[in-house]
């Protein structure tokens, strides 16, 4: 049982779940909440969590000797788990959760670019941030899609994808710059490093793009007024937080408002399930 403990350390159980509820929520939502198509749902959302774990585990691999500095206490500096143990386990993840993605040809395709994309960022971009942000971005969003795809219904969750996209992609500038003392030591490349404050103008462009997206499931008539109101509850409050951080940027507001961010994130998923429930 410890050993299973450590391997799910290793993956970041909690982050691999939280991406199968986005699998469950795109496929939900796709689906029109029909039961009957719960199974392809499930199984995409434990494919999202295999291929995520993947990820996880590859970023542990490759930062171990950051690691044995910064976080001695994790699986692989602390030998809790060998090195080649954490690279078998890894791409086992990966194997099982490509070939079982072939159920539907969208998903396996979402699949490999996936999987793809994480390898790259552990390996490469995780100290490129301007890439890297992007990644991140898009892979946070994808689940969304990955759960349409799974009952055939893509359309609605595009929006969300690209929402939770540009939402994602502004937060992540927003704790570059909270975090850029950090990594001026550690090398790594950012907006917030390369352009200082004007980099907060850049995260706030984003945010305003998932702010124009929001309202689109209602124009296009997918969803109804209660939706409409919720969304546009989120978009003050998105608004609110950015313009806050640009009048008195600093460490600390930055972090505040990556904070209110990411909470204003969950609730726009919550309001596309009520959404899609009472339309």
């Amino acid at each position: 049982m410890k050993n299973l403990k450590y391997y799910l350390e290793l993956i970041r159980a909690k982050n691999c779940l939280t991406a199968s509820f986005g699998t469950i929520v795109g496929g939900l939502i796709a689906s029109g909440f029909k039961l009957d198509l719960m199974y392809n749902i499930l199984i995409a959302s434990f494919i999202v969590y295999l291929i995520c774990g993947f990820g996880n585990a590859l970023n542990d691999i490759y930062d171990i000797e950051i690691d044995r500095i910064n976080k001695p206490f994790r699986p692989l500096p602390s030998n809790k788990i060998s090195l080649k143990n954490a690279k078998i386990f890894s791409w086992l993840l990966v194997t099982i959760g490509l070939l079982l993605s072939m159920f539907n040809n969208v998903c396996f395709v979402i699949a490999i670019i996936n999987a793809l994309a994480l390898y790259l960022y552990a390996k490469k971009y995780k100290r490129n941030k301007i890439i890297g942000n992007l990644m991140v971005a898009y892979l946070t969003g994808s689940v969304f899609i990955f759960g349409g795809a799974s009952v055939n219904n893509i359309g609605i969750t595009l929006i969300l994808f690209l929402c939770a996209m540009f939402a994602t992609w502004s937060r992540e500038i927003i704790k570059d710059f909270e975090d850029m003392e950090g990594d001026l030591k550690e090398g790594v490349m950012s907006l917030p490093i390369k352009y200082g404050k004007k980099s907060l103008y850049i995260a706030g462009i984003f945010l305003m793009v998932a702010v124009v997206l929001s309202p689109l499931p209602y124009v296009m008539e997918m969803f109804g007024e209660i939706y409409l109101v919720g969304i546009l509850l989120c978009d003050i409050l998105f608004i609110y937080s950015i313009v806050k951080l640009l009048r008195a940027p600093s460490k600390n507001s930055a972090k505040k408002s990556s904070k209110n961010i990411k909470y204003v994130m969950n609730f726009v998923c919550f309001c596309f399930i009520i959404g899609s429930i009472l339309k």
